[in-house]
């Protein structure tokens, strides 16, 4: 079937797995599904948001102020799944089947760790990977790269980075 895309189930995959640890962690707490939500969040007056289905949720009867906030929850892989290159990538007249999975991907650069949180220009986001001896990609929650306005290319100097905290494969913004 040549050109059809196939859908991605990777967030429904991920939300089975989150799911479960929340009940292993949490076992008092009680399933609901869209059609017991939906009703809840119309009766409460609320828009079809996911922190509005997590207010209807949560069973309060009614709201007597709207704060406006809510947070960000975003898993980060660590480590990519390929230990090699199966096909030669573009420039290789054949493919890297050696090198090792720490090499090609570095979790850390002078004091800067894979998914440390970090601010650029005021904006904050996350470290996700490595270039060269002293620059970093770096993205905010929705993965869009923090760049240099003044600049084309999409990495940022480790210098001009601020610290904020080492996280580990979770990401929190609130927002």
């Amino acid at each position: 079937m040549e050109g059809k895309k196939l859908p991605s189930y990777k967030e429904g995959t991920f939300m089975n797995v989150f799911r479960r640890r929340v009940f292993d962690k949490y076992s008092d707490a009680n399933i609901t599904y869209g059609s017991v939500t939906t009703p809840k969040r119309k009766a409460l007056g609320l828009d079809k948001t996911h922190y509005n289905d997590a207010i209807a949720i949560s069973g309060i009867d009614k709201i007597d102020y709207d704060t406006h906030s809510i947070f960000k929850i975003k898993q980060f892989r660590k480590k990519k799944r390929s230990l090699h290159e199966a096909t030669a990538r573009k420039g290789r007249k054949c493919k890297n089947i050696i090198s090792q999975r720490n090499v090609k991907n570095k979790p850390y650069l002078k004091g800067f760790y894979l998914n440390d949180k970090v601010m650029f220009q005021g904006k904050v986001g996350w470290i996700s990977g490595f270039n060269g001896t002293s620059m970093a990609f770096v993205k905010n929650i929705e993965d869009q790269y923090l760049t240099n306005p003044d600049k084309s290319y999409k990495q940022v100097p480790l210098k001009e980075l601020t610290f904020i905290k080492h996280t580990n494969n979770w990401q929190f913004l609130p927002h």
